[in-house]
């Protein structure tokens, strides 16, 4: 707001009756521009390393059930891997990673101990 009275009176102005169209700057400031698209892009490279780490965790809680951890487990370190690649920050994808693998670990000790326990009731 201008104290001063300096800003075009709106009454004069033919731009500003209803009906006209304000005039509107040529050129945005680069400055603003610049930011507001790299978050844009920054968020959605982040959307695959926060599901990576989401399935690594999926996989890390359902290691008792190997089908859901399989899957679970190898999608989340695929999109582990390319968000580590597209991505600037690490962090939440490499926690992906460990938890998937850690999963898929744990998943193929289930699958083991389910083979052992079918063989010893065969025999």
């Amino acid at each position: 707001m201008d104290y001063n009275n300096n800003m075009p009176d709106w009454r004069n102005d033919p731009s500003m009756q209803p009906g006209g169209q304000p005039p509107y700057p040529q050129q945005y400031p680069p400055g603003n521009s610049q930011v507001v698209l790299r978050e844009v892009g920054q968020q959605k490279e982040n959307r695959m390393a926060i599901a990576a780490l989401v399935l690594g965790i999926v996989t890390l809680i359902f290691f008792w059930a190997p089908p859901i951890s399989l899957i679970t487990g190898i999608i989340g370190m695929v999109m582990a891997i390319i968000s580590l690649v597209k991505e600037d920050s690490k962090a939440m994808p490499i926690i992906g990673m460990i938890l998937s693998i850690i999963g898929l670990a744990l998943a193929s000790l289930m699958i083991l101990g389910y083979i052992v326990e079918y063989l010893t009731y065969m025999y």
